[in-house]
């Protein structure tokens, strides 16, 4: 039985060590362009009564998006890209838990910041019919005119209060659901003037990480060492009685 226990962790050390020397294999998704099961659009306050106003063109390489945030501050103004990920509502969000970074390709004026939100299903609080129950996770972008290529590292994104104030969410739950994204958004920054015209000019947007492939491998194999192991050893066990 000695023998065999030598084997089996021979074999875990090798196993391991071949983990440990094999390099990290990236992966990127695509928000934009488009795959299969994405949809994008734009949105503003017109049908609510505002007096913000927007184009929107898009095409298989390019997305192109200007707004103009209406100019009477005594009225609400908004505007913003939205990408949903589930549009039947099928609950086939995409699993990101291993997403480390979102990285923006994109050409910009008029502006020198974009509001980034990930919408994400949490099982303590979303009801899949209210759009608005799924956690929001946020970041300030900042840009400069011209051409811009930004990374946004998901540890940086965060729930805002007013979020939980809004659906009157219980503040002590914070795990943060990074597997399980719905949507993606694109908003005005919070200095935004109004009734002054900003564009966006989308190359690309990508979720980016680092695949467990290898590390599913090795687990597996871990598993099935053990199983032997143990299995072995009540054999042993019940030919001695």
């Amino acid at each position: 039985m000695k023998k065999t226990y030598i084997i089996l962790g021979s074999i875990a050390a090798v196993v391991l060590a071949v983990y440990l020397l094999l390099p990290d294999v990236l992966f990127e998704e695509l928000v934009f362009p488009l795959e299969k099961g994405s949809t994008v659009l734009a949105y503003d306050d017109r049908a609510d009564g505002g007096e913000s106003s927007t184009t929107f063109k898009v095409t298989d390489s390019e997305l192109s998006f200007e707004c103009s945030l209406g100019a009477d501050t005594a009225k609400s103004s908004w505007c913003g890209l939205l990408w949903n990920f589930d549009p039947d509502s099928l609950k086939q969000f995409r699993n990101w838990i291993f997403v480390d970074s979102l990285i923006f390709d994109l050409d910009v004026s008029g502006t020198r910041e974009v509001l980034v939100k990930l919408w994400a299903y949490d099982p303590d609080v979303t009801d899949i019919r209210k759009p608005k129950t799924f956690r929001l996770l946020m970041k300030e972008m900042p840009l400069h005119e011209g051409h811009n290529r930004v990374s946004i590292p998901m540890e940086q994104l965060y729930t805002p209060e007013f979020w939980s104030e809004d659906l009157k969410a219980d503040v002590n739950l914070k795990q943060r659901h990074h597997e399980t994204m719905a949507r993606l958004e694109i908003a005005p920054g919070w200095n935004q003037a109004r009734g002054t015209t900003f564009s966006l000019k989308i190359h690309s947007i990508k979720a980016v990480g680092v695949s467990n492939f290898s590390y599913g491998i090795v687990l597996a194999i871990f598993v099935v060492l053990t199983i032997v192991a143990v299995g072995w050893r009540h054999k042993v066990k019940n030919d001695e009685e």
